[in-house]
Formats: structure tokens, sequence, C-alpha cells
């Protein structure tokens, strides 16, 4: 431990000629009276949290900006995401995502934990852990602030204090809590936590945050629904007090699930009880879901909306399909550089019929073919009307394409033919394993939720990464209540029960309310919000990494073969009513998962825990 924090001491000296000022900690020999007396000088150094400092290309040593976290897998060397490491999707580019969901960690291991550069995970939250940490112990030394913004700058440092330690803790297991910044002749070997330990200090942290934004009078930094201001606050970037609440909750349904829960149903009624008060403080500030004719706006288009609690807005001239394509390979003129996400078949099945069918398993489409809701050759037909605006599969109309994308092949011309994109031809469309140097789906789709379905760099457009959005904390609720209280139970004084929470979700996207047949019981009930939660919140946040991991379904879902959706163009007939005949068969075998249960947590690199008596590192694999 002492060595990756000692290298936020280090991160400046190693690049002095690019550190202004307020880029240098103090402990690298400037007077902290400088910094931490002067108001400007102290809230800069603060906000190095979220805007970086080390001025190396793609370090990433922050929370959200540029290749910071949650997106700096995303965003690194254009190459792939966290999503591609589970069954989720596959990476369209090979590359080590394909080994590493396969069980090959291995040498990789330091790139994603010490490193300064790249995929700076340790490196950056103990960076943001120890700057929060100054700003804390040293706010009484500020002359020139008003109470309001030193109660301000504090809830924030308390809350990336504990957002810091959630993020190492989910990825790494339970931490140290850090709560002071360790000196030279402090004890730097200390013993681990468990995460259940970890998550409700983070929990204790985040109500800490709450009650300063609340003096600060940030419980929200806009102003409210119909309101001047509304949505325009120059400082909407920052933590308020009803994402302290939110990820509060976040923390203690970690803490609840399977992988950490230490106490039972108790657990879970905390976790009940944490979600229903985020619920409560939202809807009391005005938070609420968007129509769904407005759905895609809380990902991009628009710089932030009234169901955003905490999300970064990365603008106009940064964000486009060519420094995205960790997500999106396909519409760039180079596939090279870029690896997509490639929703497997797997994955796709999770989305229900619009009358509310499951669809997971063969038996499931059996039965909603029965019904006459399903029918395998026209499978995106009589689909949750998420279906279509999260993933992108053949015949899918985009703005840059009304005329359809194509991802099939044509045995008659023995192509398969490309699309027309801005008047621009695209192919989207390969023989599986044919291509592994490049973007390409090998399951036959892509990704189309983050996309407005334009073309390469010219297609700049503002995104939004929805850190914490209102859908979120209904799941959370619905999840925590069904295992506290049952399907029909609720918490926190709320007269919403979890399935009505659940429902709320499904309602607003134009599904209909979970089937009867599977409000019965909290097990019957737990499938269906979990599958909620997998189509909701796709592809954002990385949820479903860490979902299945804290679930301890990973196991499962990561041994399973991973299919794909292989198109055929065929004449229209009654067997084949789309003229398409589509098969489901396995993707490469170079592109399919394997399970090891040390693959719950990354290990830290063996040469640095190895020198901490007391800390016991996760398995390497």
């Amino acid at each position: 431990m002492k060595k990756l924090i000692l290298l936020v001491l280090a991160a400046c000296s190693a690049i002095a000629p690019a550190c202004t000022f307020l880029d240098i900690d103090p402990e690298t020999g400037l007077d902290e009276n400088q910094v931490f007396s002067t108001w400007d000088n102290f809230k800069a150094y603060f906000n190095n949290v979220y805007e970086g400092r080390t001025g190396q290309s793609g370090s990433g040593d922050n929370i959200n900006i540029k290749l910071g976290y949650p997106l700096y897998l995303d965003f690194s060397d254009r190459r792939f995401t966290w999503n591609a490491l589970t069954d989720m999707c596959d990476g369209g580019r090979w590359l080590r995502a394909q080994q590493i969901k396969a069980g090959a960690l291995g040498a990789n291991v330091s790139e994603w934990t010490t490193a300064t550069s790249r995929r700076p995970i340790s490196y950056s939250m103990f960076r943001i852990i120890r700057v929060a940490n100054k700003c804390i112990e040293n706010i009484d030394m500020v002359q020139n602030a008003k109470q309001i913004d030193k109660d301000d700058l504090i809830g924030q440092a308390y809350f990336v204090r504990a957002f810091a330690h959630f993020t190492l803790c989910r990825i790494f297991g339970g931490m140290p809590y850090l709560d002071k910044a360790l000196e030279a002749d402090d004890e730097w070997d200390m013993t681990r936590l468990s995460a259940w330990e970890t998550y409700t200090r983070c929990a204790e942290d985040l109500d800490r945050a709450y009650d300063y934004l609340l003096a600060a009078g940030k419980v929200r930094r806009d102003a409210g629904p119909g309101s001047e201001g509304h949505l325009t606050s120059s400082d909407m970037a920052y933590p308020n007090g009803v994402a302290a609440k939110a990820l509060k909750a976040r923390c203690l349904l970690y803490a609840a699930s399977e992988l950490n829960n230490l106490h039972g149903q108790s657990d879970w009624e905390d976790a009940a009880e944490a979600c229903a008060e985020a619920i409560r403080i939202a809807e009391e500030n005005g938070y609420e879901m968007l129509p769904f004719s407005e759905w895609n706006s809380n990902f991009y288009g628009t710089k932030y909306t009234n169901e955003h609690i905490w999300a970064w807005n990365y603008g106009s001239s940064k964000i486009n399909t060519s420094t995205w394509s960790g997500t999106f390979a396909y519409p760039a003129s180079n596939y090279t550089n870029g690896s997509g996400d490639c929703p497997t078949q797997n994955f796709v099945d999770r989305f229900e019929t619009l009358d509310g069918d499951p669809l997971l398993t063969e038996a499931d489409r059996e039965a909603a073919a029965k019904l006459g809701h399903y029918n395998e050759q026209a499978p995106y037909s009589n689909r949750d009307p998420r279906f279509d605006k999260t993933i992108l599969h053949d015949g899918s109309v985009v703005g840059g394409c009304p005329t359809g994308i194509n991802i099939h092949y044509d045995p008659a011309t023995g192509t398969y033919p490309t699309s027309s994109l801005n008047n621009n031809n695209r192919s989207f469309g390969i023989a599986w394993g044919s291509n592994d140097s490049k973007g390409y789906s090998n399951t036959g789709y892509y990704v189309n939720k983050l996309w407005n379905g334009q073309l390469g760099t010219s297609a700049a457009h503002q995104h939004t990464d929805p850190l914490i959005r209102m859908a979120e904390l209904y799941l959370n609720y619905a999840e925590a209540a069904n295992e506290a209280y049952g399907p029909d139970g609720s918490a926190g004084g709320l007269s919403l029960t979890a399935l009505d929470a659940v429902n709320e979700v499904r309602n607003r996207a134009g599904m209909p309310d979970v089937l009867d047949k599977f409000t019965g019981s909290a097990p019957l009930l737990r499938e269906r919000i979990r599958n909620e939660r997998c189509v909701e919140l796709a592809f954002e946040g990385h949820h479903y990494y860490h979902d299945i991991r804290r679930w301890k379904i990973a196991p499962q879902t990561m041994s399973q073969t991973l299919t794909g959706m292989y198109i055929e163009k065929v004449p229209v007939s009654d067997e084949y009513p789309c003229g398409r005949r589509y098969v489901r068969q396995p993707i490469p075998n170079n592109r399919q998962s394997n399970w090891k249960n040390a693959m719950y947590y990354l290990p830290f690199p063996a040469a640095e825990a190895n020198k901490m008596k007391n800390f016991v590192n996760n398995e390497l694999w």
C-alpha cells in the first residue's frame, strides 16, 4: 500500500515541465500555506480530482474527464470496455479483452492498477483520496471563503473519498479505509477491511457529504423544474446532496449483495431504507424519469437532463464515434484503432417481448412463440422498445442510414452488403473470424444506445455519462425491498413496493407490468428485477460487469457458450417473413469466455502487495 500511495507524491516530479503552480501537491516542496490559505488556490487544488493534472497523454488520474474513471477503459487507446470482459458482448477487434474474459489477466495487471498512464485505477483513486483528505484536514486554513462555500467543498471531498473507496472495493475487494492523509512517519501497512466494511464506511462518508451539501444549499446544483436556471448551473458536473444519498444507497446495495453480505436480511433492510431515502429526497427535489421519447437525451444530444442525479458531460468537441471506438468501431473509416462492443445473442435475449414474455432460454422462447408473441424468423419484431434504441441489428434505421443497416450475408452476390451511412459506404457485416485485426462484429450486433447514428469523426455530439440517474434509484430500491420484504414490501415510509418500483421503470419504456406469474415470491421477482436492470442500464456505468459478480451469477453467465445471430438473405415466404434466415450460432472459439472464482476481483501487482506484511493480495489469474 505504501508504494501505491507514494505514487501520488512522485507524480508531478516525474512530469515537472508540464505542471503549473496549482497542479502540484504541497508535499512536493510548496508551502502548504500558499495552497490552503487562499480560497482560489484551495479550490483549484481540490478540483483536480475532476479535471486531472498530470499532463500525460491518456493519464486519466481523475474521476471523469478524458480518460478518467469510470470510462477510462472505454477511452483507453480506443481498445475495449468493461462490457467486453463479460458475456454481455464481444470486442470486435481481437485484443486483450478476449484474453482477460477467458481468465488470462497475467502480466497485464500492472496496467490496470498502478501505472500513471493508460488505465490507472489504483493510482487515480488513491490520489483522489489523498487530495480529499488534505482538503478536509486543512479547510480551517482558508482565510477568504464564505462558510457556505467551504461546506460545499468539504461535502464534495467526503463524496469523492467515498466514491474512490467504492471504486477500489468493487474492483479489488475490501480495502483499508484511508480517512486521513498519510505522512512518511505514519503506519502504512494496514489490514484490509472486508468488502462489507468498506462499503459501509463509504456510506458513512456519504451521510457526512449530504450534511455538508445540505448546509451549503447544494442538495441539487440547479433550480428545480419550471424555475429559471433549471439544468443550466455552471457546476452541475459536481456531486450534489441527492447524489450523496443515491451513492450511499448503491454502496449499501453492494454490501447486502450475495458476494458481500454479512448479516443476512438485515443488510437488505439497511439497503432498502437507504434506497427509499434516496428516492424520497430525489423526488422532493424535483428529479424524475424522462418520458421515453426523451430517453436518449440521458446519453447524448443534451448536456444534462432532470433524470441525471450526477452526470458528467464531455461536450461536443471531444466525443465522437472515433474517440469512442472502444464502444463504436464500425462507423469510422479506419477500424484498426478500435474494438467496438458487439452484443452477444445471450444478452440480446434479455430484451423481452412487448407483451412482457422473457426470451432468455429456449423454453422461454418456445412459450412466447406459442402465445404468438415471438417468431424466431422475425426476432426483432414485437420487442421491448428499448431493444431498438440499445442494439444495432440488421435492418436498424438510424439517422445516417434511413434505409437500414445491413449486417446480413447475400448468397446471390456472395457478399455482405455495405450500408450507406451519410452517403458513405460502410461494411457492418463480415464472415465471423475472418478479420480479427479490425472492429467488425462477430455476433451480428453493435451498440446503438450511445450513438447518434452519424458517421465517424465528423459526427461529434454532446455526450453525457449518466453516473447516477433516477431509473437506477428505482431499480436499486426494487432489488433491496424485494430481498428484504418481498414483492409487495416497501421501506422508508414509501408507499412504493418493490414490484411498483420495477414496474415504474418498465412502464416508462412502454412495457407492461411484470407478468403475474413472476410476482408471487421474492426469488421469482428477483430474476425479473435483475433482467430489468440489465436492459435499462445496458452499456452505461459498467453496471453489468459488477452486477454479475455481486449477484454471484458470473460462474454461470461466463461459462455459457457465447452466441450471435448469423443472418442470410432469402426470398420472403411464410417461413421467412422478413426475407432473412436467422440462425443462432456460437461465436469463434477465440472469443469465448471462461470463469475462475479468482475473477471476482482484480489482483494488485505482486511486487507491490508482497512489500506489505498485513495486506493479503487477491489471486493472480
